[in-house]
């Protein structure tokens, strides 16, 4: 399986590690939205199913992050390509609910102009494809947020 789809590219493995495994990464956006999911649901109820929608997004970016990642004949850990492990220290316990989306449309917004950057740096069309539904995925999640802040008038 390794490399059987995609070039071996340290620079791209790089460039996706950091984006799945580093400290801003995928696998903490997943960890950042589950823990939300989980205060919501007893603190917040009505607010439970936004926060389920952001972690089973991001769940599914981890998974295609993955899978190019080890068919690149990388190592899909929860790291940075700097080796630096994650931990629980990387999610952002914010319990005050205005403050949470507000730090998780800045935290999108971040990934979303990440995405872009990466898509751009990488030439290999499948991998590019790839990415375009973690961008797409990305802005789904933002657009979602970002109504949902308004509509529940949580500016102030």
């Amino acid at each position: 399986m390794k490399g059987e789809f995609y070039q071996i590219n340290s620079y791209y493995q790089g460039l996706l590690q950091n984006y799945y495994g580093g400290a801003n990464g995928c696998f903490v956006a997943f960890m950042h939205f589950f823990y939300q999911y989980n205060q919501s649901a007893v603190f917040q109820p009505e607010l439970s199913e936004c926060f389920e929608k952001l972690w089973q997004l991001e769940l599914e970016n981890c998974t295609i992050l993955s899978e190019i990642i080890l068919k690149m004949d990388g190592d899909n850990k929860y790291f940075s390509s700097s080796k630096k492990f994650l931990s629980g220290y990387n999610v952002d316990y914010i319990k005050n609910f205005s403050k949470i989306f507000l730090a998780d449309i800045e935290f999108l917004e971040v990934n979303v102009i990440e995405i872009k950057n990466i898509i751009n740096k990488i030439d290999n069309t499948k991998i590019k494809e790839k990415l375009k539904k973690i961008l797409k995925n990305k802005q789904i999640s933002l657009n979602f947020l970002k109504e949902k802040y308004f509509k529940l008038n949580l500016i102030g």
